[in-house]
């Protein structure tokens, strides 16, 4: 199974979408608060990702595991088109 991890921040729009399309598709995933107070070491990160890919930091950012805790996918705000790609897919059907 995969593990999906949602990083956001609040009055996010495109987090809000991102966890539609999860929830609609009744997909298990974890909400981390991004911006929380005690947060800084893990926005630091983030922004860091972001730079790695040459992409802004546009929050969520959303990272995909598979079984093995091998990173599969990650990517920065609303993509519906890497959610079907990645999240609403079933480890057994990427085999």
């Amino acid at each position: 199974m995969r593990t999906i991890t949602l990083y956001t921040t609040q009055n996010c729009q495109q987090c809000r979408g991102t966890k539609r399309v999860l929830d609609k598709s009744s997909v298990e995933y974890v909400t981390v608060q991004a911006d929380a107070a005690d947060a800084h070491e893990l926005a630091e990160a983030i922004r860091g990702r972001a730079d790695e890919l040459g992409v802004p930091a546009t929050m969520p950012y959303v990272t995909v595991y598979d079984d093995d805790n091998m990173l599969v996918a990650d990517w920065f705000g609303f993509q519906p088109g890497k959610i079907t790609d990645f999240a609403l897919v079933r480890d057994e059907d990427a085999a």
